[in-house]
């Protein structure tokens, strides 16, 4: 199982995708000019990675990973809620967020739960879990950008966007049945098709009209069963 995750990790923790988030980091510091700000991004951008490693790894068993990430997200959740409520008037913060975190890791339960009930995983096409959705909608973000720019093969996408084929093609798929994206060489092979961008469909309305119903149905899934 370990040279499986090294490989995961390798695929995905690309240089380039590394100094995107140095970066981005540079950029919180330089805004907020506070490292207790830029440790916590970072822990959780390393904590989010984390988890998406372990899900893309064909050895590691997806369903094991949303138990693992419910307890954390509840416990952890939990005991902020007792010190935010324990705390010296003044000195803590809001009690509704870590309450609304922990009911997020008890959903992440119950979904892992009702994967356990189907005896799959949830990371099956057709039924993504939570982190593949948010991953797949960060993927699509990048391709959308450079469809953008006019149309392009699978293979320019992946070099511009700095992904795998394969998670180029999760993203096509992703938009082609909403019509987002299109296919306008179909007469040509799959390597050298080139896809194109519907910009009538692009934006905050045209996303939620064309996913709303999909998300809700998504995080209604552990009630389901």
């Amino acid at each position: 199982m370990g040279s499986s995750l090294s490989r995961t990790a390798r695929e995905q923790l690309t240089t380039r995708y590394v100094l995107s988030l140095v970066a981005f980091l540079a950029l919180v510091y330089g805004v907020t000019n506070d490292v207790g700000t830029v440790l916590v991004i970072a822990f959780g951008l390393a904590f989010v990675e984390a988890i998406s490693i372990l899900r893309e790894t064909p050895t590691v068993d997806g369903r094991w990973v949303g138990v693992g990430l419910g307890a954390f997200i509840t416990v952890a959740s939990l005991a902020w809620l007792g010190w935010e409520l324990t705390a010296t008037t003044g000195t803590g913060g809001p009690v509704w967020f870590p309450a609304l975190t922990a009911l997020i890791g008890v959903w992440f339960l119950f979904d892992a739960r009702a994967d356990f009930a189907d005896s799959t995983s949830s990371d099956e096409p057709g039924d993504m879990n939570a982190s593949e959705v948010m991953l797949v909608m960060n993927h699509a973000h990048l391709v959308i950008e450079e469809l953008k720019q006019g149309p392009k093969t699978v293979t320019e996408l992946a070099d511009a966007c700095d992904l795998t084929e394969s998670r180029i093609r999760e993203v096509l798929d992703f938009g082609t049945d909403d019509g987002i994206i299109y296919p306008v060489d179909t007469d040509t092979s799959d390597t050298a098709k080139r896809y194109a961008l519907d910009e009538s469909k692009v934006g905050g309305l045209a996303f939620v009209r064309s996913n709303g119903k999909r998300i809700l149905r998504r995080l209604a899934r552990p009630c389901q069963r």
